[in-house]
């Protein structure tokens, strides 16, 4: 199993959080925490080490945060530097975490942190998109039989 926290400014993880457990059925193990106004990058770091420390017997412990540089990404990086199976990922999507949430329930946790990050950044670049609305009709060309 891997060990899975989410995290970010305002309501975003617990945001992400409840898009997973609609999406899989409500069978998603995510701890999610929000930093908000009053919360002290103090306090959540403490609240991401106590989340860490409950996934220790995990073969991995993602932290998915919101944006780079952020304060939620600042405290789990330096945290990951502790933690030997620990990675952070920022700019996460619904596609993302629902990947972890499947493998979680199928049981399939990936072989190593670092490959499943991997793996986990391929499925976030796949789930990104554009839609084009394309009205041209296409060539139509009348075929004779030459009668």
């Amino acid at each position: 199993m891997i060990g899975i926290i989410v995290t970010g400014h305002g309501g975003f993880a617990t945001g992400l959080d409840s898009n997973a457990r609609l999406l899989a059925g409500g069978e998603a193990d995510i701890t999610a925490i929000d930093f908000n106004d009053g919360y002290t990058p103090e306090e959540l770091e403490e609240d991401l080490r106590r989340a860490i420390e409950t996934y220790k017997d995990r073969s991995s412990v993602m932290i998915l945060t919101d944006i780079m540089g952020g304060t939620p990404y600042l405290k789990a990086a330096a945290l990951s530097v502790q933690y030997e199976k620990v990675r952070v990922l920022h700019g996460v999507s619904a596609a993302l975490l629902l990947d972890l949430v499947i493998r979680n329930m199928s049981g399939n946790d990936g072989a190593d942190p670092d490959s499943l990050a991997e793996e986990l950044l391929q499925t976030a670049r796949e789930g990104l998109g554009v839609f084009k609305l394309d009205l041209t009709a296409p060539d139509e060309t009348e075929e004779e039989d030459g009668i």
